[in-house]
């Protein structure tokens, strides 16, 4: 009992002078409960498993409580030593992204890499040629133009002349690839495409093309000021758990629900400008749990990369 009390009082001691006994101790036990992943995998042809950070400003709702744009909850210490809730607004979260509209973009039906209906199949395949060749064989029977004509006359191909407002064109740039945002006829489309890419027929395509672009100086804004986890949300009582640590060790931070898809994750950030949340955060890294800046980074230069070669190419074809 006597040993008890004093390994109590010890902690105690250790976490007034910022020492992370009780996350360390957690974190030993539960981070598995706490994984989670930055990308939802395998990502294939899906336009739904792509992350939407170009709405991670957006405003937001946790139950009954409205967040406004950029806004965070989380909790702070005060002088008193005092843990207590707060709200910031940060202006890097709000433009993060920038998503460009094009009311009048043309294409071809080649430029189309992935669609929206049929998410469930789609996610299994690499390319819609062989998601065509898979589960729209029953279309290929001919490799023709009357068939390809056929197959986009279809009454589940008529968003490709009357679009609905829902139904667009979608490029995430640090993705490069483009998506249609279609309500069905996701096998006609594939086999539609394959036949046009087979006997060489441009099949052009018109509509809005919405580019979603990440913004370098917010995405550094952030990781100059934070740390930053993504944390599994399965498991309420792990998340409690987590936050029941950091009120111990008195580590200010905040959070945010994880865009979509990630339904049940969310990103904690931890104040690089101060010693406990330091503390923290080292545990957290200690423990393999996903590091949302550094994915963030990398997602800035593969845009990068993917506007240089995209901007080659133009080059290269007008000389």
């Amino acid at each position: 009992m006597f040993k008890r009390g004093l390994a109590l009082v010890t902690t105690l001691v250790r976490e007034q002078l910022g020492v992370p006994v009780t996350l360390r101790r957690f974190l030993q036990e539960q981070t598995e409960a706490l994984r989670t992943g930055l990308e939802i995998l395998p990502a294939g042809l899906a336009a739904g498993n792509i992350t939407c950070w170009h709405e991670w400003g957006d405003a937001w709702r946790d139950g009954g409580e409205a967040y406004g744009p950029g806004e965070l909850p989380g909790w702070k210490t005060q002088r008193n030593f005092k843990y207590k809730p707060q709200r910031q607004v940060r202006q890097d979260l709000l433009r993060l992204a920038t998503v460009t509209r094009q009311p009048q973009w043309r294409g071809d039906i080649r430029d189309v890499a992935g669609l929206q209906a049929n998410r469930a199949e789609l996610v299994k395949f690499d390319s819609l040629d062989v998601y065509a060749q898979t589960r729209a064989r029953s279309h290929l029977s001919e490799i023709t133009r009357a068939r390809l004509n056929a197959l986009l006359s279809h009454k589940e191909l008529r968003f490709l002349r009357r679009p609905k407002p829902a139904e667009y064109f979608l490029q995430p740039l640090w993705d490069g690839r483009i998506f249609l945002l279609n309500g069905g006829g996701s096998p006609q489309f594939a086999a539609a495409r394959f036949i046009a890419g087979q006997i060489g027929q441009a099949v052009p395509l018109a509509g809005e093309l919405r580019q979603c672009s990440l913004e370098p100086l917010a995405v550094s804004g952030l990781r100059r000021d934070f740390e930053l986890f993504a944390l599994s949300t399965r498991d309420p009582q792990a998340i409690a758990g987590l936050h029941d640590a950091l009120r111990r060790l008195r580590a200010p931070y905040l959070w945010k629900p994880m865009p979509q898809p990630h339904a049940q994750a969310q990103v904690l950030f931890l104040p690089r400008g101060d010693r406990r949340a330091q503390a923290a955060a080292a545990e957290l890294r200690a423990a393999g749990l996903p590091d949302v800046g550094k994915h963030l980074s990398a997602l800035v230069l593969r845009q990068h990369i993917y506007l240089v070669r995209q901007r080659e190419g133009t080059q290269a074809q007008a000389a």
